[in-house]
């Protein structure tokens, strides 16, 4: 399973950008998602401002801007 963010623009709704989670850092997904069940995984969900932070450290770069909504999504890895 893939995760990424992806981040909406507040006023067209259109995907801007998308930064991917590292498959390595599932363990820390689940802990700043507060996932307890692995079905739980396979969801999108909105993100708070909390979660954003803690996704910046996990992907090792900044991305937030007040302009975008942001979700996160996963897709099946090939």
């Amino acid at each position: 399973m893939n995760h990424v963010i992806y981040a909406f623009d507040k006023e067209t709704e259109a995907l801007v950008f998308e930064v991917p989670v590292p498959a390595d850092g599932i363990a820390q997904l689940r802990a700043i998602m507060s996932w307890t069940e692995a079905e739980e995984e396979i969801y999108g969900y909105d993100l708070d401002s909390q979660q954003i932070t803690k996704l910046e450290t996990l992907v090792g770069r900044s991305f937030y801007d007040p302009q975008y909504d942001f979700q996160l999504g996963c897709y099946a890895s090939k």
